[in-house]
């Protein structure tokens, strides 16, 4: 999809959202360049209730107490990326969904998802108020970490 949320052809590489046709979801895709998207930014985990809001161990990511889940979601839904506006975290299933596994050490659709991390990303799932799931692009599994710990982001919103 584009950012202004047209379907494009699957060849078309210059595209900002992914629409997965059989969960009906859409996933953001991640950029090299720098700003609100850049691939290399992490987070804090942060629900308005639990987690670390200030970011302090957030890396790369140069917005200090906006370094977490809940501000990264609220910034992408005000600028409507791909015309949508209810982007959020995805659970641990979502997030399975998108894993592909095969020979290549990035468990992803690298020419749908480009830029992607060989780390982990931020479920919505808790373990506790202290303790949410991540998972690992990398081997497939999902981990708990401690919500102050930084993780990547690619959040999801249901297909309109």
């Amino acid at each position: 999809m584009s950012d202004q949320g047209d379907i494009l052809n699957q060849k078309n590489l210059d595209h900002r959202c992914v629409l997965d046709d059989r969960s009906k979801l859409v996933w953001e895709v991640k950029l090299k360049e720098k700003g609100l998207q850049n691939t290399n930014n992490t987070y804090t985990w942060f629900d308005g209730k639990t987690g670390t809001k200030n970011g302090d161990y957030s890396h790369n990511c140069h917005w200090a107490e906006t370094c977490n889940t809940q501000s990264y979601i609220k910034q992408i839904n005000k600028i409507n990326l791909c015309k949508q506006t209810q982007w959020r975290l995805p659970t641990e299933a979502e997030l399975r969904t998108i894993l592909v596994y095969g020979d290549e050490d990035l468990l992803i659709n690298q020419a749908y998802f480009p830029n992607t991390q060989l780390k982990s990303y931020w479920s919505s799932n808790q373990v506790n108020t202290q303790i949410a799931v991540d998972v690992p692009f990398f081997y497939g599994g999902s981990k708990s970490s401690d919500k102050s710990f930084d993780a990547y982001i690619r959040l999801v919103t249901d297909a309109n």
